[in-house]
């Protein structure tokens, strides 16, 4: 089979935004200087801080992807990130310091939005694999630290070809895809519905550990960016609000990019999206260098 037009199009689209995302934008925007100024302000007790609530906030989601994404809520991803956008309020309210209650919450009510777009686009909820991989999208949102698993997947042709994308949504996909397969191996083996993340890590808690521990690396970085730019003294409540509201929106977008790209796989394989992957953005990047 031959991917057709639409195909072509959803392909193109996804490169566009997973290796341009555009969140570093939005802050810009919103608080009126650029997000990697603010960083680089950032005290490293603060720093500290933001870690220990993306491990919290990413056990949170881990419970929610393995008790409760069944499938059965009707709720739009819209209504999902407007909640997030309440949270973000209050965040922007009390700045840093409410990051730790906050970043939870709001991680869980995204990973609901996350799990709609996968259902919308053909995803089955009921497979520990896909809740897993909701989960995973909060690893393919921002930039992708270096990892060992890129070339650790049991496939040197794979990841060959990867590297010669120089994607960095690819990279980081394949450099979680080790990590999910053993995660939801064991998840799937322990009877996941009836496990919350602590029981899992107790019994597992390498395969598991690896997989969250992935993922926060990745999700740390866009966190970074959102928390410094509510930690501005003009942000306040209002822009708190609309910082989390891009930053739920920004992870939807990425889920619709992601889960459609794996619709479409499930049609005409791997190696052929990744192919028309690669061929559209290098010609957007032809088109950004002219």
């Amino acid at each position: 089979m031959v991917l057709g037009d639409g195909d072509l199009r959803a392909i193109e689209a996804a490169a566009a935004y997973l290796d341009n995302p555009r969140f570093l934008l939005k802050v810009a925007d919103l608080v009126g200087r650029p997000a990697e100024v603010l960083l680089q302000r950032l005290p490293e007790r603060a720093q500290r801080g933001m870690a220990k609530a993306v491990d919290a906030a990413l056990h949170k989601a881990l419970d929610v992807a393995i008790s409760s994404l069944d499938g059965s809520s009707t709720a739009s991803p819209g209504v999902h990130a407007a909640g997030a956008a309440a949270l973000g309020g209050v965040a922007g309210f009390f700045g840093l310091g409410a990051l730790a209650v906050e970043l939870p919450l709001s991680t869980a009510v995204m990973l609901r939005s996350i799990a709609a777009i996968a259902r919308a686009e053909g995803a089955d909820l009921s497979d520990p694999a896909v809740r897993l991989e909701c989960l995973t999208v909060l690893g393919l949102g921002g930039q992708t630290p270096a990892d060992p698993d890129v070339i650790d997947v049991g496939d040197p042709q794979q990841a060959s070809a990867v590297a010669a994308m120089d994607s960095a949504y690819w990279t980081a996909r394949l450099g979680l895809a080790l990590a999910l397969r053993q995660a939801a191996s064991h998840v799937a083996a322990s009877g996941a519905a009836r496990l919350t993340a602590t029981d899992l890590a107790r019994g597992g808690g390498a395969v598991v550990g690896k997989l969250l521990a992935k993922v926060a690396a990745r999700f740390q970085i866009v966190v970074s960016e959102k928390s410094v730019a509510q930690a501005v003294p003009v942000a306040g409540a209002v822009a708190g609000a609309a910082l989390n509201a891009a930053f739920a929106e920004h992870f939807n977008e990425v889920a619709r990019h992601h889960f459609r790209l794996r619709r479409i796989e499930r049609q005409f394989g791997e190696a052929a999206v990744r192919r028309a992957y690669a061929e559209a953005l290098a010609a957007i990047r032809a088109r950004g260098a002219s």
